[in-house]
């Protein structure tokens, strides 16, 4: 592994010239180089040569001053007039050889001209950190002090992962561990530890799911203990609760993440995946361009995220072209799935077959234990393993196959099955035996698991709290607080609520204890002067008091689930909605036995 030295990668950017004869921009140009080496110098690990030295270096032959500088790198460029504005012209120059490294082209109006040193400067890193293979951007805000064995033992665990095999993420993983064992804080190795798991993950090793998922999200906590601006692991956290279902936390360290660094591209093409499923659609196409043009030389990974992004936003043409040039169509069990749903909407029903087929095929292998499955089984089984907080354009398709929609014109390869999914959802005793989707689990008794029970016993219907809590409720009652105090309790909620989720994931877990207490009690307080739409409740309104209960024994009892069971949490979760009438109401029929 190339490091210069050990020491910090130094860096000469030389004035941009101007071909052509507008010499009038030549305080823009000194401007921009001026700028670029702010913006270079801002990142750790990175020292750059200051501009008055660089200044009287007027060509690139000029190789005695270049010396001179003692730079491992420098980057030059030009600015050319053209019709609509300026050609900016750029090259990143390895001293040791002479090599371009990179060379590149933007054409921008007059206007944008100083909007284009953001990209360059993003473009730079993230090449120079290819080429040094040394984390650059991990180290923009916070330089940590850690023995040099150990860091030696994570820069090699960080260049096994980078193959992408899951023998490299057992590699790697060592490599960590042997950093920690010299220095049990250097939170990098904590990171490094979450993305082997992490890595194996993506891959979807479902033999290793919950495994994999668990130690993703167990070592990225503790890289956060350690270092509560650790991007990497703010991210992977991010998506470790998107699939558990907490949205609002997802989203809340997703962005964290970005406010760390929004440079980094692996980085990127990770939140922008994961805003895909929280229906952030033009934020997760930005967050996929930036990641391409951040790594310029090496776009073939970002592809099927890129797919994803256009096919939610309907841009089918775009989706199926950007898929057909990954390579590996297994990347995920249901990439083709995606592929084929595309060409369903473009009634292009020859190649929605072709590719339904090749999913069909990858879910026997990946999921189904080598048996044959039916469409229904695949379609269910999409529905449970993508994370969507909102509906999916895969919706449709999905109709389509299961011959629920009017648009069929043409026979689905599989025949349909008719079977829904089917669970047991059982009282005995002290305990309940829960069934769903081939993992079965008992469960203590408790009031929220007989209120779920009624609902599944009658989906899609409304019943009143009253019908669930087994009495007859007054809802009279007089008011119990004023419009302004009620205001700034709501206010204080909230804040309270960002202070536990900061404090939790700084590993600040007495902090966050003596915060939640605080704020329970504040709500415990609130939950009896508040109705519903921020309506004040008035005393002896047991109506609202039975709501509360059931709204919190109901929610209550999926959080015991989800400890044994995930996956039926989830479908609890997204399918029970609480409040003066609860219901259940899935998204695909469901079978109970209650």
């Amino acid at each position: 592994m190339e490091l210069v030295g050990n020491k910090e990668t130094t860096i000469a950017v030389l004035p941009f010239q101007i071909i052509g004869a507008e010499n009038s921009m030549s305080p823009i140009i000194k401007g921009f180089t001026e700028d670029l080496i702010i913006n270079f110098s801002k990142f750790i690990g990175l020292s750059v040569i200051s501009q008055y030295s660089t200044l009287g270096i007027s060509d690139i032959a000029d190789t005695e001053s270049i010396g001179k500088l003692g730079a491992d790198y420098i980057i030059t460029g030009s600015f050319r007039p053209i019709t609509e504005g300026y050609r900016i012209g750029i090259q990143l120059i390895r001293t040791k050889d002479n090599r371009v490294v990179f060379a590149g082209n933007h054409d921008e109006a007059m206007e944008t001209i100083l909007n284009a040193q953001d990209t360059i400067t993003q473009q730079m890193v993230n090449v120079l950190q290819q080429q040094i293979e040394h984390d650059l951007l991990s180290y923009s805000y916070k330089k940590e002090s850690v023995e040099l064995a150990a860091y030696e033992n994570w820069l090699l665990g960080i260049k096994e992962l980078k193959k992408g095999t899951v023998e490299s993420d057992l590699a790697a993983r060592e490599y960590f561990k042997a950093a920690l064992k010299i220095d049990p804080l250097f939170a990098r190795a904590y990171t490094g530890i979450s993305l082997s798991y992490f890595n194996e993950w993506s891959c979807q090793l479902w033999d290793r799911w919950e495994v994999s998922q668990k130690g993703a999200h167990d070592y990225a906590l503790k890289a956060i203990e350690l270092d509560e601006n650790d991007y990497i692991s703010l991210a992977v956290l991010g998506r470790t609760f998107l699939y558990l279902g907490d949205y609002d936390k997802s989203e809340h360290l997703l962005r964290k993440s970005l406010r760390m660094n929004p440079n980094d591209a692996g980085n990127l093409i990770l939140i922008s995946n994961c805003f895909v499923w929280l229906g952030y659609l033009e934020e997760a196409e930005n967050w996929y361009i930036k990641a391409r043009n951040l790594n310029p030389l090496h776009p073939e990974p970002y592809l099927p995220i890129g797919m994803l992004v256009y096919f939610e936003k309907g841009d089918y043409k775009k989706a199926i072209e950007l898929g057909e040039k990954v390579a590996n169509l297994s990347i995920w069990t249901d990439f083709t799935a995606y592929l084929a749903a595309a060409y369903y909407h473009l009634s292009q029903y020859g190649q929605m077959n072709a590719y339904w087929k090749k999913y069909l095929e990858l879910f026997k292998r990946n999921i189904n234990e080598g048996k044959e499955a039916t469409n229904q089984e695949a379609v269910d089984w999409q529905k449970v393993v993508n994370p969507y907080k909102v509906k999916s354009n895969l919706e449709p398709f999905w109709n389509f196959m299961l011959g629920d929609s009017p648009k069929k014109t043409v026979q689905s390869i599989v025949p349909r099955a008719e079977a829904v999914t089917k669970g047991k959802f059982i009282h005995n005793g002290d305990l309940w035996e829960l069934s769903y989707l081939n993992l079965s689990v008992a469960i203590k008794d408790c009031k929220g698991l007989h209120d779920i029970a009624k609902l599944l016993e009658q989906p899609e219907k409304q019943l009143n709290c009253s019908e669930l809590m087994g009495v007859v409720l007054e809802t009279s009652g007089t008011s119990m607080i004023d419009d302004q105090a009620m205001k700034e309790y709501k206010n204080k909620i909230r804040a309270l609520k960002i202070d536990i989720d900061d404090a939790q994931e700084m590993g600040m877990h007495q902090k966050a204890d003596q915060l939640r207490g605080e704020y329970e009690t504040l709500v415990e307080h609130l939950s009896k002067v508040m109705g519903l739409s921020n309506k004040i409740r008035k005393t002896g309104s047991s109506m609202e008091k039975a709501r509360a209960a059931v709204t919190w024994r109901i929610r209550n009892a999926i959080k015991k689930i989800e400890k044994v069971h995930p996956q039926l949490a989830k479908h609890l979760a997204n399918s029970i909605k609480t409040g003066t009438h609860c219901s259940y109401e899935p998204e695909i029929p469901h079978e109970w036995t209650v």
